[in-house]
């Protein structure tokens, strides 16, 4: 017997999807597993149902990323947030850049970002909730990112090599990956610098400018791809 007791989501079962006892819905614990699960009750603040079946949740990739991201305006801050979960990132740990904005960093602008990354989890049927770690200094996270198994900077200045060259060129396995990407008017000269002290590798995109929300998406997909984490991704 499983019960689910979130007021809001016994709402959305009975009230915003419809479902009737008999239908079956998919309960992800957090822990990398699945849960097919046939609803018994749908109640205003409650649900139960019964579990028709366990395996491994299949919207986990293999290759962790964890993005550093540089604190920027609110709704691009959250956007991203949102389409990396759904991309696969591991972990997020904003970043505080020279050129970041001033940011909300109280418990409730916390628990709305928790949210976001909820939901978008639920969206892409992730195993796993991505982490989202107290902000940090650039210095802090150049001096602490040597845990990775590749640090990475996405540079939009010229002179550095390819995001996927600089992935081809490990060779070693990619378990995981530390991408640190810039706020509005991005990173400065004096962090590409500190960032090339630390060992973190400086890679571009390509000749286009990305916006600020817009580069860690498009690394993230890269990043998975290139790993063989987004053979087996489907629309939803």
């Amino acid at each position: 017997m499983v019960m689910i007791d979130d007021r809001q989501l016994a709402h959305q079962l009975s009230n915003v999807l419809r479902l009737q006892p008999g239908d079956e819905i998919v309960l992800l614990d957090n822990s990398g597993e699945q849960y097919v699960v046939a609803l018994q009750q749908l109640g205003r603040d409650h649900a139960t149902g019964t579990v028709v079946r366990r395996a491994p949740a299949s919207g986990e990739p293999q290759t962790h990323v964890t993005l550093y991201l540089g604190l920027m305006r609110p709704e691009r801050f959250e956007w991203a947030l949102q389409k990396c979960t759904e991309l696969g990132a591991a972990a997020f740990v904003p970043l505080v850049c020279e050129r970041s904005a001033a940011a909300d960093m109280s418990e409730r602008k916390a628990e709305r970002w928790s949210r976001i990354v909820r939901e978008a989890a639920e969206q892409s049927r992730r195993g796993r909730l991505p982490h989202i770690a107290a902000a940090q200094s650039f210095d802090h996270a150049c001096a602490t990112v040597d845990q990775y198994d590749l640090a990475l900077l996405l540079w939009e200045g010229a002179g550095v090599q390819s995001l996927r060259h600089a992935l081809r060129a490990h060779t070693t396995p990619l378990n995981t990956i530390a991408v640190l990407s810039g706020p509005e008017g991005g990173l400065s000269d004096d962090e590409f610098k500190t960032a090339s002290e630390h060992g973190i590798i400086p890679v571009t995109l390509g000749p286009r400018t990305l916006r600020a929300e817009t580069a860690p998406v498009a690394a993230t997909t890269a990043i998975l791809y290139e790993c063989g984490d987004m053979e087996t991704t489907a629309q939803a």
